[in-house]
Formats: C-alpha cells, sequence, structure tokens
C-alpha cells in the first residue's frame, strides 16, 4: 500500500509539471483565472551618421533643401567690396578684389561605432563653372579662407577629432577680382562646397 501511495504521488506530481509547461506555452487555460504567453522582439541595431549645416552665429541664413543640400545666398557682390553686402554677409577688400564671407555651422552626428571621434573634411564640386570654382573660399575665420581643392582626394581637413552633436563653426564665402578686361568677373557665380564626415 505503501508503494502504491507512493507512485500515484509521483504521477500527480508529474501532471502537474506537464500541466505547467502547457501553461506557458500555450498561452490558453480552462478553469483558471490568469495566462501568460511570451512576446519575443527582434532588431538589427546599425550604425548611422549625419551631418548638418546650419546658420552661423550672425551668418547669413542656410536654407535646408532636404536629402543634404543645403544653401545660402550672398546675394550682390562686386570686386571693390562698395555697397551694402547681404545680410550676415561680411566683406574685406585687398588689392586684387574684395572677399564675401559668413559663418555656417557643420554639425556631424554619428552612433554605433567604437570610435568617439570622426574627421571632417571639404572640397569643392568640379562641375561649377570656373570662375565659381575660382571664387570659392572656405575657412577656420573670416580672416583665414582659403581656395578650396576641386577633387576628393585632396580635400582639406577641417578636423579630425570632431565629437558626435558638436557643431563646428566654418567661414564660407567668394572672393570677387577687380580687374577688367579679359580677366573681368561678373554674373552667376555658385561654387557648390561638398563637407564630409569619416569616423576614425
Amino acid at each position: 500500500m505503501i508503494a502504491k501511495t507512493f507512485r500515484a504521488a509521483v504521477l500527480l506530481a508529474a501532471l502537474f509539471a506537464f500541466g505547467g509547461n502547457a501553461f506557458a506555452g500555450d498561452g490558453s487555460c480552462s478553469n483558471c483565472s490568469n495566462v501568460g504567453s511570451n512576446l519575443a522582439l527582434s532588431a538589427t541595431a546599425e550604425t548611422a551618421i549625419t551631418l548638418t549645416i546650419t546658420t552661423g552665429s550672425g551668418g547669413a541664413t542656410v536654407s535646408d533643401g532636404g536629402s543634404g543640400a543645403f544653401s545660402v545666398s550672398f546675394s550682390n557682390v562686386n570686386g571693390l567690396g562698395v555697397g551694402t553686402p547681404a545680410s550676415g554677409v561680411n566683406v574685406s577688400t585687398s588689392g586684387s578684389g574684395a572677399t564675401y564671407t559668413t559663418p555656417i555651422t557643420v554639425t556631424p552626428s554619428f552612433s554605433g561605432f567604437s570610435s568617439t571621434t570622426a574627421t571632417v573634411k571639404v572640397y569643392q564640386d568640379s562641375g561649377a563653372s570656373a570662375d565659381s570654382q575660382s571664387a570659392a573660399r572656405e575657412g577656420g575665420s573670416a580672416g583665414t579662407v582659403a581656395t578650396v581643392p576641386t577633387t576628393s582626394g585632396s580635400a582639406t581637413t577641417v578636423t579630425a577629432t570632431a565629437a558626435s552633436a558638436s557643431g563646428i563653426t566654418r567661414h564660407v564665402g567668394v572672393f570677387v577680382s577687380n580687374a577688367n578686361g579679359g580677366s573681368a568677373v561678373t554674373g552667376s557665380l555658385a561654387p557648390v562646397f561638398i563637407y564630409t564626415v569619416t569616423v576614425n
């Protein structure tokens, strides 16, 4: 009798264990007051980078055309630097012409990388007109703007220690020669600067 009783107890324990497993897996039960179901989530975390260009402090308005296309207008410019420059535009003159500049803010943002810094470079689109390419100026301050390379391979390094979401002040502009005759510069100037960011 003792053996039979023990055997019955073991059988009942096994049935309860089986019932508990069914409860967890089926998400349903009868003659009960609660039930549970599992939801397994899946996702793949990726790296991400963005590069935005915005209006610098006191500078001319930078417009966002979407998909990484930004623009800023200098309005009318001339080789003597006379007249009132557009709002937010500074002008300085030299013996060879006038340089018009405005500050902008370049902000790289990145996530998911082991490195916490990135390299930002700049060059200009070689598809612009010859006058536009010659007029293009870029630098860390209005007084240090310089010509801009026309190929990615010779791009100027803005910084090699850029932090994510930290704005970098740059100055962009155009130089207008005061020459006359065959070297005179008039009409539309439309250089295109290309800023790149590479996580170190």
